[in-house]
């Protein structure tokens, strides 16, 4: 016999949902954690750039107060020189004038040199004897000072005599509106290696000095020549609506290094100072702290993802055995339904043979209520699919309708019955018993009444049924003690574990008390 248990499934996915429901939640949270986790760590990396950042800016600061600084003493300088020459042209001034040059220039610092040119641009006097008759004249910062120019600083360029890249703070000598020449300080590129190693900014670094049409002065690292800054971010982005700030140079021009830029404008000077630090050194201890997170974290994770997934499975082969355990208890359901409706067609069989029998009409009607009552207990278990509880209070009052249809008279029939169940072994030698007390009252009590009152009540306090029976008919004789309706309610009365009282006068009342299973 094959049973279908196709219609029991919705029940069996709600039973089985709640831990399945675990896992998801489990999912869930794991999917929460890394979220708050990637917040974090973007966080942190937010807060380690603006470190970064902060730092670039605030030591393009640094750089641009001590150039200015040297522009300043540099300028000094010259204008002292300027002073040292008298009213006659540079080229007719004696060398004895470079005394006087010197000590207005005073003590230069390491490697700055100094230098006087006349009008056509030769080099007269230098704080380099050697150098003397060197010219000038093709110098992009000597011909703006010809035209009329009064402080000059050149890009980066090649020193003549000595190859060395330096560049030029220059000032123009004239005399009564007439040009004469140039002083000029050429300072070593290299003089930008002391600042950079003061910022510490990081081996990749860069500090620089820029002049405001974009070409480059003087750079660490040093560049072998100048090159034109104009078409970069700093100039077409940011100079020209601030004069300083900060942005990410993705690419840089020099050797092509992505660097956190900061710059700010020289004071009164064409001058722009520059700091670059490299992204990956500014982000440095971001990395290495993430790496240690994850070298402690993604191991975790693992292990509570391996974790879910074992769970997953464990809750997977006990929901397909829950699923079996669910799918025999139907299966048994099922036969004990077809088990208890085969009984009661059994008994419906046995009724009809039993009317068939050439018995007298009283006794066959007796037997056929009884085993009506025995009949009414196999349909309430399995009408209402439970094969271990019966309704008492429904069993009750079918049973007394099933009687009171098949006696004639005007009997007024009362019920109270409480809501409770009880073990279906308890529930015959019950039904029998209602069966024959409420029989005995038709048959006996209302034989000559028109008016009868039989009170039916069922009720439970804690652990103990009550049953009474009560009529208003004529009472309730010693022979009918002796009669086997009487003998079969002691009988099931005793099975039940319970007691029974009897009281008869106007009528018959009939107390009963058992223990509930």
């Amino acid at each position: 016999m094959k049973i279908d248990t196709a219609h029991r499934r919705p029940r069996l996915a709600g039973f089985l949902a709640p831990p399945f429901a675990g896992i998801w939640l489990a999912v869930f949270m794991l999917v929460v954690l890394a979220a708050l986790a990637s917040l974090m760590i973007w966080q942190n990396y937010r807060a380690a750039y603006a470190a970064g950042e902060l730092r670039a800016m605030s030591s393009a600061q640094i750089v641009a107060a001590h150039l200015e600084w040297m522009m300043e003493a540099s300028d000094q300088a010259l204008r002292r020189v300027d002073a040292a020459f008298g009213d006659q042209p540079i080229s007719q001034t004696t060398s004895g004038s470079i005394a006087d040059i010197r000590q207005a220039v005073g003590d230069l610092p390491q490697g700055f040199q100094y230098s006087v040119y006349d009008e056509t641009g030769r080099l007269r006097f230098s704080s380099v004897p050697e150098a003397v008759g060197i010219e000038v004249s093709d110098r992009e910062y000597f011909r703006r000072l010809r035209e009329g120019e009064s402080v000059v600083v050149s890009p980066q360029l090649k020193e003549r005599l000595s190859g060395e890249q330096v560049f030029v703070v220059a000032r123009r000598i004239s005399r009564h509106g007439r040009f004469h020449g140039a002083a000029s300080i050429a300072i070593p590129t290299k003089a930008m290696d002391e600042f950079w190693a003061r910022m510490e900014l990081g081996p990749r670094s860069t500090i620089a000095l820029v002049r405001s049409d974009g070409w480059l002065v003087a750079r660490h690292p040093q560049l072998p020549e100048t090159i034109d800054l104009t078409e970069t971010r700093l100039f077409k982005d940011f100079l020209p609506e601030t004069k300083e700030g900060v942005y990410l140079s993705e690419a840089s021009p020099a050797d092509g290094l992505t660097r956190i830029v900061g710059f700010r404008q020289v004071d009164s000077w064409p001058l722009v100072a520059t700091t670059g630090i490299d992204k990956g050194e500014a982000l440095a201890f971001f990395w290495t702290s993430l790496r240690a997170g994850l070298i402690v974290g993604l191991p975790l994770l693992a292990l509570l993802v391996l974790g879910i997934v074992w769970i997953a499975r464990l809750l997977q082969a006990d929901a397909a055995r829950r699923l079996d355990l669910e799918e025999a208890l139907e299966r048994n359901s099922f036969l004990l339904r077809e088990i208890h409706h085969r009984v009661k067609n059994n008994l419906q069989a046995v009724s009809s043979l039993v009317r068939l029998q050439p018995l007298p009409k009283e006794s066959k009607d007796d037997i056929g209520r009884r085993i009506a009552a025995m009949i009414a207990v196999h349909e309430q278990i399995y009408g209402a699919d439970q094969f271990d509880r019966v309704e008492a209070a429904s069993y009750t009052q079918r049973l007394i309708s099933d009687v009171a249809s098949g006696f004639r008279g005007d009997v007024r029939i009362e019920t109270k019955l409480e809501p409770f169940t009880i073990a279906s072994e308890q529930a015959l030698p019950l039904g029998l018993i209602i069966n024959e007390a409420v029989s005995n009252a038709f048959k006996h009590a209302f034989r000559d009444a028109s008016d009868g009152r039989l009170t039916v009540s069922l009720a439970r306090d804690a652990a103990e049924a009550r049953l009474l029976i009560e009529d208003n008919g004529v009472g309730y004789s010693a022979d009918h003690r002796k009669g086997m309706g009487s003998r079969l309610i002691d009988g099931f009365v005793a099975q039940l574990g319970g007691t029974m009282t009897m009281e008869t006068g106007r009528g018959t009342r009939i107390m009963i008390s058992f223990p509930v299973v």
